[in-house]
């Protein structure tokens, strides 16, 4: 039996993750240490300012368990500070946006972090190894500086994952992002003002001082030490919205995932604010097609997820919102068996929803199994990146707020410490009361689509974890339906006879339809494999 295994899209994460499984570290150990490092070599992915959700499956237990940590709005907004100004949505992932960026960068942009007390939460109670150990490699990393990869000079240079292509006036492009407070513009540009380029250095030393402050104090020291008072001192001098008491009283919460019956198979998805939701009735929209379904790719293929996916989008831009502050009708209505049947109808009747859009995210996601039979999946993100860095702090925070409707009276309505609605669902799948499969990925609101058909991939079409995240995708969020260049073409014309809007990229793997993390175990050998989406370039390291 092996020490386990571990997918992540930053191979050094990952191989930091396994050392921790080597060294005897348990499946929790090793995504705690993997998802600190991905901090340093991601940092406008994920970091000490971000937020997020992760499922587990707890061996000593036997339970799952979904612990939500997103990031929540700030005590000093309100409902109606942005009603009477001119606003938009993205038209991939529904952001909302301004024409000055007000909720995409800066200061006003930022929710409070809440990924520390998650983390910190998570290790007390099924961590092995010391605090202060699994944040060391992410130190170590720091100080030696981050030299620039391809993927982050692709976002320096081009404006992958953040930049504007078509000069739209309502979203900032790379360099407003880097340049929106003077803790970034120092850190991530030279003083001539240009980007650094593949293979530079950025200094990073700033940003282990930090790490080393909580390895030394705990995460209490983010909440309520002497670093939280330099955080709400920056943010409250800038016009932010978070205070001293929503970094003090947060804390995250551990919940009951949702769960339906798909085939042979128990598939488990975190609740709202996530939407683990979608991916669920997703399975339970196409349940009764599956011999349209028999051939992947097909064209029924694509027409079934086409509506399918359509009908679960819409209904997470309409029902999705904190529980808290909401009554969201999951079973009442979205997984309601009568609700189903009746849009099992519209897919074969080919009613298509045609409302609701579709920008790719700032997120990471790290899975892990060990040998002890623990599973862990975390998502975790800053959502596109506020491009605020506290002066000498070195982590950059969310920008959580442009998923807040500015508009009074909805779902998602601002208030304070209200939950932004997340498309992030690291999702497992049971046979036999058993853990087989655990899927997640980064990538906003495409992260649905990727982790339904990758786990449709391996249960279906019995692919392996590589094959599953590397196979054809497409993705619909209402709007338009997308699809990658490996598809046929003229299943694009065929669809759109049928009333889609469909658009082919050129992409053959289109580095917008999510990086999905894929792990799996033979139910007759106990083998485990997995797979890491080459879209990404990330890694599967087995130890």
């Amino acid at each position: 039996m092996t020490n386990g295994i571990i997918t992540c899209p930053q191979p050094l994460a990952g191989e930091t993750g396994a050392k921790i499984l080597e060294s005897g570290g348990n499946a929790f150990d090793a995504a705690l240490a993997t998802a600190f490092t991905q901090w340093i070599l991601d940092p406008f992915m994920c970091g000490m300012g971000g937020m997020g959700i992760a499922q587990i499956y707890d061996s000593n237990s036997q339970k799952l368990i979904a612990i939500n940590f997103a990031g929540t709005a700030g005590s000093k907004c309100t409902e109606n500070m942005w009603a009477n100004d001119e606003v938009t949505r993205s038209e991939v992932s529904n952001l909302f946006q301004f024409r000055d960026f007000r909720s995409e960068i800066g200061y006003r942009a930022i929710m409070t972090p809440t990924v520390l007390a998650a983390f910190e939460e998570i290790h007390k109670r099924y961590c092995t190894m010391p605090w202060n150990e699994l944040l060391q490699p992410s130190i170590d990393l720091a100080k030696k500086g981050l030299t620039v990869s391809p993927n982050l000079d692709q976002y320096f240079q081009t404006g992958y994952a953040g930049g504007d292509k078509n000069n739209n006036p309502f979203q900032p492009n790379t360099y407003q992002r880097l340049t929106a407070s003077e803790g970034s513009k120092s850190k991530y540009t030279k003083p001539d003002g240009s980007v650094y380029k593949l293979g530079e250095l950025i200094n990073m030393s700033d940003y282990a001082d930090s790490l080393s402050s909580i390895a030394d104090n705990g995460a209490r020291e983010f909440y309520e030490g002497d670093l939280s008072k330099i955080i709400i001192e920056d943010i409250e001098k800038n016009g932010g919205f978070v205070t001293k008491e929503d970094l003090k009283n947060y804390k995250p919460d551990f919940v009951e995932p949702l769960k339906i019956n798909y085939l042979d198979y128990v598939i488990s998805s975190p609740p709202p604010p996530n939407t683990g939701m979608s991916v669920l009735q997703m399975f339970k929209l196409i349940k009764p097609f599956q011999s349209e379904l028999k051939e992947h790719g097909s064209f029924d293929y694509l027409r079934i997820l086409s509506n399918a996916m359509s009908i679960s989008h819409q209904d997470r831009l309409d029902f999705n919102a904190d529980p808290k502050f909401v009554d969201i009708p999951v079973l009442q209505k979205i997984l309601n068996d009568k609700y189903i049947d009746s849009k099992i109808e519209d897919i074969k009747n080919n009613v298509i929803p045609n409302s609701g859009n579709t920008d790719k995210g700032s997120t990471t996601h790290v899975n892990v199994v060990d040998k002890q039979g623990n599973w862990v999946g975390i998502t975790h993100t800053l959502g596109w990146a506020s491009g605020v860095i506290t002066p000498g702090l070195g982590f950059m925070y969310n920008n959580g707020m442009n998923l807040a409707d500015p508009r009074p009276g909805n779902l998602n309505s601002i208030a304070p410490g209200k939950a932004r609605g997340s498309n992030m669902v690291p999702t497992l799948v049971l046979k036999n009361n058993k853990p087989v499969i655990i899927c997640g990925a980064p990538g906003g609101a495409v992260i649905v689509s990727a982790v339904f058909q990758s786990i449709l991939n391996t249960i279906n079409y019995n692919m392996t974890p590589t094959e599953a995240v590397s196979a054809p995708r497409i993705h619909t969020e209402s709007g338009k339906v997308f699809l990658e260049a490996r598809i046929r073409s003229d299943y694009k014309e065929k669809l759109a006879e049928l009333g889609f809007d469909v658009v082919q990229e050129q992409f053959p793997y289109n580095p917008m339809m999510a990086r999905a993390q894929l792990i799996a175990i033979d139910e007759k050998s106990g083998e485990l494999s997995g797979g890491s989406d080459p879209r990404g370039g990330g890694v599967v390291y087995k130890v």
